[in-house]
């Protein structure tokens, strides 16, 4: 009788537990208005993503700037931005601007990343496509609402 004493409340407690945790996959979520940081350069991202269970998510980014894009993240790895053929995603020495392929990743836990930009051949007069990678960053500024409270006022 002693083990259905202990056992029962355990079980209990158990249940309880597994009733009331939320998903793991919220917390991965990027939802909300990010400062985007490029050396001197910040503008505004608009995010808003889903997550599967297995921690796979996507969603989309909307910048101050004009951009609307897909973010993704693999489970486990980096939120990613990639737009191909960007018209002035390359920024020749003589200031003109030409096209590239442009891709942002960000650590999920830090939100510190990399923009990397690849020329197609013959931006610049140059008949190779050139590389170039800088560090960039998100920073919350304003979370989205998921769960709006509403007053009786």
């Amino acid at each position: 009788m002693a083990f259905i004493r202990v056992t029962a409340p355990l079980l209990a407690l158990t249940a309880a537990a597994v009733g009331f945790a939320a998903p793991a996959s919220a917390d991965q979520r990027l939802d909300g208005d990010y400062a985007f940081v490029n050396g001197a350069t910040t503008n505004t991202w608009s995010i808003n993503t889903q997550c599967n269970p297995e921690g796979v998510c996507g969603g989309t980014v909307s910048s101050s700037t004009g951009m609307v894009a897909n973010i993704s993240r693999p489970a486990d790895g980096p939120w990613t931005v990639v737009r191909h053929d960007v018209p002035n995603g390359w920024t020749c020495a003589n200031g003109t601007t030409g096209p590239a392929d442009v891709v942002y990743a960000f650590d999920p836990a830090t939100l510190a990343g990399t923009i990397s930009n690849t020329s197609k051949p013959g931006t610049c007069g140059d008949p190779n496509a050139i590389n170039n990678q800088q560090p960039v960053s998100l920073h919350l500024v304003r979370p989205t609402e998921l769960f709006p409270v509403f007053s009786s006022s």
